[in-house]
């Protein structure tokens, strides 16, 4: 990201993803924002579905998002080209009067959009393909065009069994070559990504109960309960800390061979032999180190603090 300080947001962000033009900033209520390689906003934010993106990553020039509204219960799955401008969809009302499958609403401008019958758990992508997890229903690996290449059982470990809600799934991870389903009590299964074959299965020894991982090639960044994180390489923790709430982005840097942190009211850096923490007024939602920048829930854009607090 090679820009100055962007122009604040007219919304609640919550994720940043990069593209081939710049960047897509995903609002808390589902509204979408591009941003060119200089900083500058491109078009207006929009709405293509009047519900919260719950997943959403990119593939080549399209957006793979899925759409959650827990209170009408319904779920959607679709495909933006980000090559065409973003559309306003419908208002969340006409949600409630369209509830047969022919005759249901899908996001704005979608490539293909699909009903989902159970909720989406997570969903992550790399080059060639993207996969998911659907609430009991299990892993399914789609192309960008939405053609299934696999699929396989919700994941399980007999050992996390008899401990409620271990075995949810609370993270999953894809490169080019292996997809990882991480549960709440430390179960990890690895899949070959092109056959969906299991490579191994095994539950991680952990000091509490895993709410989100980060992954850059080996390199893992584990999210516990009670704000604790955990730097796991070469299969062990290397490194526990403390934060003051959740994470809410992370980002490996080679230069500085750790872990650059997005947190709640702080900004942190962690690697296998040290932690340094810098104290803010607002929540972090997205950092970036390289161009030394991060952006608030409030929407504003701000220059990484060189002092951080030991």
């Amino acid at each position: 990201m090679a820009w100055g300080i962007p122009d604040n947001l007219g919304f609640t962000p919550k994720q940043v993803l990069p593209y081939l033009g710049g960047h897509i900033v995903v609002g808390v209520d589902g509204e979408l924002q591009k941003i060119d390689p200089e900083g500058n906003l491109v078009g207006q934010q929009k709405r293509p579905f009047p519900t919260p993106i719950k997943n959403a990553a990119i593939i080549d020039n399209m957006l793979i998002a899925t759409w959650l509204d827990q209170e009408l219960l319904l779920a959607r799955m679709a495909a933006i080209d980000l090559n065409n401008e973003f559309e306003e969809g419908v208002m969340r009302g006409d949600l409630r009067i369209r509830k047969t499958i022919d005759k249901s609403i899908h996001p704005a401008g979608n490539t293909w959009s699909h009903v989902l019958d159970a909720e989406p758990l997570s969903l992550t992508a790399n080059a060639n393909s993207f996969t998911f997890v659907l609430w009991r229903k299990g892993i399914y690996n789609l192309s960008v065009d939405a053609i299934e290449n696999w699929r396989a059982p919700e994941p399980s470990w007999k050992k996390l069994a008899k401990i409620p809600r271990a075995m949810e799934t609370v993270g999953t991870t894809c490169d080019d070559h292996c997809y990882e389903v991480w549960s709440k009590g430390g179960g990890l299964i690895r899949f070959d990504i092109k056959t969906g074959k299991t490579i191994e299965s095994k539950i991680i020894p952990l000091d509490g109960y895993l709410e989100g991982v980060f992954k850059h090639d080996e390199h893992y960044l584990l999210q516990l309960n009670n704000s604790t994180i955990a730097v796991y390489e070469a299969g062990e923790v290397k490194l526990t800390a403390k934060l003051s709430g959740p994470i809410n982005h992370a980002e490996w840097s080679d230069s500085d061979q750790g872990w650059h942190i997005a947190g709640w009211r702080e900004l942190a850096f962690i690697s296998a032999k040290s932690m340094s923490r810098t104290q803010l007024s607002e929540i972090a939602v997205h950092i970036d180190s390289n161009s030394g920048i991060y952006l608030c829930n409030d929407g504003t854009w701000d220059i990484i603090d060189a002092q951080e607090e030991e």
